[in-house]
């Protein structure tokens, strides 16, 4: 059983852990941020209008087990910043944090979910093909755009 909450300071130091190196970093957070990664990177995003980040704990657990962020534009949700702590991936937790970003979208008012993948992470192109996401052209090179009515 996993819980939602809100991101918090903490929770940025546990995530900022899970990536080794500037390759992961930019997998996880495209060319918008530098690294290393800092906490002060990841917690200026939240100055944004309509973004919301959130990590799912398992259990009652307070450390976090997987990370993604979501912009609220109007009726569209952008996913993004999605990461999963390295000793938990390959156990479909993918699918699960999926389904809690469509929930928490819909319910902060969202119609439709889109995102970007660093074309070549096949991982989670494939995991967003499965939760019903689709691909559609983009204007930025190296980035499969994908979306997802709600």
């Amino acid at each position: 059983m996993f819980h939602l909450r809100p991101r918090t300071v903490a929770d940025c130091v546990v995530v900022i852990n899970w990536i080794p190196d500037a390759e992961a970093m930019h997998l996880f957070t495209g060319t918008r941020l530098r690294w290393p990664l800092t906490v002060a990177q990841l917690t200026a995003m939240q100055a944004k209008p309509g973004f919301s980040a959130w990590t799912l704990s398992a259990d009652q657990s307070q450390s976090p087990a997987a990370h993604f962020d979501l912009t609220i534009d109007g009726d569209v949700a952008h996913l993004g910043r999605v990461l999963i702590d390295p000793q938990l991936r390959g156990n479909g937790l993918a699918h699960v944090v999926v389904g809690f970003a469509k929930g928490q979208a819909k319910s902060l008012g969202a119609s439709e979910m889109r995102l970007n993948v660093i074309t070549g992470n096949e991982p989670a192109i494939r995991t967003y093909l499965r939760a019903g996401f689709t691909m559609y052209s983009s204007e930025r090179p190296n980035v499969t755009s994908m979306n997802l009515v709600l």
